[in-house]
């Protein structure tokens, strides 16, 4: 008779890193599907079937949800590569050790997990990802903020440009509809006059013309 297919976690890279970050400002003491719904922004069933049994299968939490130690050495940056260590050692068979022993053998590993569980082409892909992750053991692949920070940022100065763009008309229609009570309202008239001048025009004939312009156009003379 067969031996039954073993499954592996499954646990996703994002909320693996999210779970991380949360326990890095608190550690719970017992996680429950309703905890896991509220930080991963998910629904608790899904938490209770998806993320909940991966987590006590890697030891981060007990058959009860509790913490422990485990989980307050794997949200630490320091002892985090000894953490994923020993989860390997628990959880992953020596001939998957020996064969996969580097994060960028990926594809490997996908076809290790797809042989031994018997699991079609995304199971076996997210149970490598897992495994790769714990293989790098760096904790320093862990999401900046500064990326998500930067956003609001930028859009509170397009937000802040827009508005001062879009009341710039409207401050200049308020100084011209509302002039002072002594302005004189005086309009603005601008002649341009081309005056062609013939080649051959003698000094005197040139004096004319201009003591014609000044007679009509200012009135002297």
């Amino acid at each position: 008779m067969a031996e039954p297919k073993k499954s592996y976690p499954m646990l996703p890279i994002a909320h693996w890193w999210a779970l991380r970050k949360k326990f890095k400002q608190s550690i719970p003491g017992v996680v429950t599907d309703s905890y896991l719904a509220t930080v991963l922004d998910m629904e608790a069933n899904s938490a209770r079937a998806n993320v909940l049994p991966f987590l006590k299968t890697l030891g981060i939490i007990d058959s009860e949800g509790k913490t422990g130690e485990r989980a307050t050495q794997w949200r630490d940056d320091q002892h985090y590569p000894e953490t994923c260590q020993a989860i390997l050692k628990e959880v992953y068979p020596s001939e998957l050790l020996s064969a996969v022993t580097d994060a960028l053998q990926r594809a490997q590993a996908e076809r290790w997990f797809a042989n031994k569980t018997g699991s079609g082409e995304s199971a076996a892909s997210r149970m490598a990802a897992l495994y790769c992750v714990l293989l790098e053991a760096d904790a320093s692949k862990q999401p900046e903020e500064k990326a998500e920070r930067a956003r609001p940022e930028k859009a509170e100065k397009r937000a802040s440009a827009a508005s001062s763009t879009s009341t710039a008309p409207e401050a200049s229609k308020h100084v011209v509809a509302t002039p002072g009570p002594n302005a004189l309202q005086i309009p603005g008239i601008n002649i341009n006059l081309e005056i062609h001048i013939s080649a051959d025009s003698t000094p005197d004939q040139i004096d004319a013309i201009f003591a014609s312009m000044a007679k009509h156009i200012y009135h002297r003379g």
